[in-house]
């Protein structure tokens, strides 16, 4: 597939000549899609190939592309040079950096993702933005678990998590990334934050983006709560239905990709279920 690619270069209108294979190298991370650098004469680049599951996993390219570009035109990620006509890759600007690490995550860094988020969710909604269902993407991957494991006592759980999680947790929406987790940051040689990664970003409730963060953070109680201070966030019943829908969701999408064993998904499911009193 990569060998079709490079021959695509013509249309690429980045380079007078053939790419040769010394110029592609893997970058690590990623577990959706594999993404290369891309070096040529006119400057470095990503070659992101889709993952092959994009349908399973409920991800809606175009909408993913339309969102990458608005944001792109704000600076808070790198612009797309080039998309294959029919899907299955693309080509954007490389920044030079590393990605955050959980080692990353003290409280100063969240609390500058944290502002980044806030940005993010005054941005204009792109026209005709799906509105993200928690109800849908959750069946999405409990689909995939079933076909995998159709007979799991994991399954008794989904009726009740379903009921129990799905909905909004109040009448806002912005223009939500989904998936602000740490590998999908990058820290650059002047300190700057870049986010990454658009492909679960759709119309949402801005505690969601919040609640993930936080929830990949691993800070203290206290450090959390001057995070939600500084983002005039009380700790109410809004809130923690919010957090909760993001842990569902996390969980479900290391079970669907069989990155979490049965018996962590019954753990975590049943504890959501309870601390929602279903």
């Amino acid at each position: 597939m990569i060998d079709a690619i490079l021959a695509d270069w013509p249309r690429w209108g980045l380079t007078g000549k053939a790419p040769a294979a010394h110029q592609l190298r893997t970058l690590a991370g990623g577990l959706t899609n594999q993404c290369f650098l891309l070096q040529l004469d006119s400057g470095d680049y990503v070659l992101r190939v889709e993952g092959h599951n994009s349908t399973a996993l409920d991800i809606n390219r175009d909408a993913e592309l339309a969102v990458h570009q608005l944001v792109a035109g704000h600076g808070l990620t790198p612009v797309i040079r080039y998309r294959a006509p029919a899907g299955g890759y693309w080509i954007r600007e490389y920044v030079p950096g590393r990605p955050l690490s959980a080692a990353d995550m003290n409280a100063a860094t969240v609390a500058r993702m944290a502002d980044k988020l806030q940005r993010l969710h005054q941005l204009p909604l792109p026209p005709q933005l799906p509105e993200l269902s928690i109800g849908r993407k959750a069946t999405a991957y409990w689909n995939m678990i079933t076909a995998r494991a159709p007979a799991s006592p994991l399954l008794a759980l989904r009726g009740a998590a379903q009921t129990a999680l799905g909905g909004m947790p109040d009448e806002r929406r912005s223009l939500c990334h989904m998936d602000p987790l740490p590998g999908n940051w990058i820290r650059t040689p002047d300190d700057r934050l870049v986010l990454l990664d658009w492909e679960y970003a759709a119309q949402g409730h801005p505690l969601w983006d919040l609640a993930a963060l936080l929830g990949s953070a691993g800070l203290a109680a206290a450090e959390e709560a001057q995070i939600l201070a500084a983002a005039g966030v009380a700790d109410d019943p809004v809130w923690r239905f919010a957090r909760n829908q993001m842990r569902y969701l996390t969980a479900l999408w290391y079970g669907a990709q069989n990155l979490w064993d049965e018996r962590r998904l019954v753990t975590e499911l049943q504890q959501l279920v309870a601390d929602c009193g279903a």
